[in-house]
C-alpha cells in the first residue's frame, strides 16, 4: 500500500494466511435507488414530482440502504481482531474510474482483472502466502433465502470439507445457512480461488442481521478461528 497515493483500497498486513476483504462494502447503490425513485414518479403522475420532505419520499418509493451495508466495517474489524490480512476498496460498485477503462468499479466482475484492487490481492496471495480468501458480502432480507449463504462456485473455488466446516459453525448459532443459492459466486473467488493452494468464499450475510449494535462481526469471528482450525489440520 502506498501511503503517498490514491489507488482505490486500503489494506492491512496480517499474520495468518488468510485474506479477508468486502468488494461491495464501501459506499452505497444509492444513485440506482434515486433513478427507480424518478422513474416511479414519472410512471404515477406523468411529470416529475416534487418531494417535499423524508416521509413524502418514502410514501412514493421506500427507501432502504445499500444492500451491503456494514460489510466494510464486519471484515476490518475481523482482520484486526483475528490478525489477518485484508484489502478493502475505497470507492462503491457504481463509480467509474477515469482512464481505467472498465465501465464501472465493481471489482466482483471480470472485466475488474485490470484494476489496481485486482493486482494487488495477485501480489498479497504470494507474498503473504495466502491459503483462504474471504469476501464479504450482503443480501437482502428475501424470506426463502438462508440467513448465511456461501457461495463456492459448486466447490471449485473451495473444498467441500472447508464450506461444511463454516455451515456447520453457523447453524450452530442458529442461523439457516444455504451454499451457492442465491448467490454462486462472483468473478473475484472464481479468479483467485484454486484449491488446494489457495481456497475463496463468499459470504453473504442477510440484511436482518447487519444493524447497529449487532453482534455478528463476533460470530464472523468464530468463522474464522475455523478456517484457522481448518489450516492447522491440512
Amino acid at each position: 500500500m502506498d501511503l503517498n497515493s490514491i489507488e482505490g483500497f486500503i489494506e492491512v498486513r496480517g499474520r495468518y494466511p488468510i485474506l479477508i476483504t468486502a468488494l461491495h462494502g464501501f459506499g452505497s447503490d444509492g444513485y440506482r435507488d434515486a433513478v427507480r425513485i424518478l422513474k416511479r414518479c414519472l410512471r404515477m403522475s406523468g411529470h416529475l414530482k416534487t418531494l417535499y420532505n423524508y416521509y413524502e419520499l418514502r410514501s412514493v418509493a421506500p427507501y432502504h440502504s445499500a444492500v451491503d451495508v456494514y460489510t466494510w466495517e464486519i471484515a476490518y474489524k475481523i482482520a484486526i481482531a483475528e490478525e489477518l490480512w485484508c484489502i478493502l476498496p475505497t470507492l462503491s460498485k457504481i463509480d467509474r474510474i477515469e482512464n481505467m477503462g472498465t465501465p464501472d468499479y465493481n471489482l466482483n466482475k471480470r472485466y475488474a482483472l485490470s484494476t489496481p484492487f485486482w493486482r494487488r490481492v495477485r501480489e498479497i496471495t504470494g507474498e503473504g502466502g495466502i491459503r483462504v480468501i474471504i469476501d464479504i458480502h450482503g443480501m437482502k432480507n428475501v424470506g426463502k433465502w438462508a440467513d448465511i449463504c456461501i457461495s463456492a462456485r459448486g466447490y471449485t473455488t473451495a473444498s467441500r470439507k472447508l464450506v461444511e466446516m463454516i455451515a456447520d459453525y453457523f447453524r450452530g448459532y442458529g442461523l439457516s445457512v444455504a451454499i451457492d443459492y442465491p448467490f454462486a459466486g462472483g468473478a473475484f473467488i472464481a479468479e483467485f480461488g484454486r484449491p488446494p493452494e489457495v481456497e475463496a468464499i463468499a459470504i453473504e450475510i442477510k440484511r436482518k442481521l447487519r444493524f447497529y449494535g449487532s453482534r455478528i462481526p463476533e460470530v464472523m469471528r468464530g468463522a474464522v478461528k475455523i478456517i484457522k482450525q481448518y489450516l492447522e489440520i491440512l
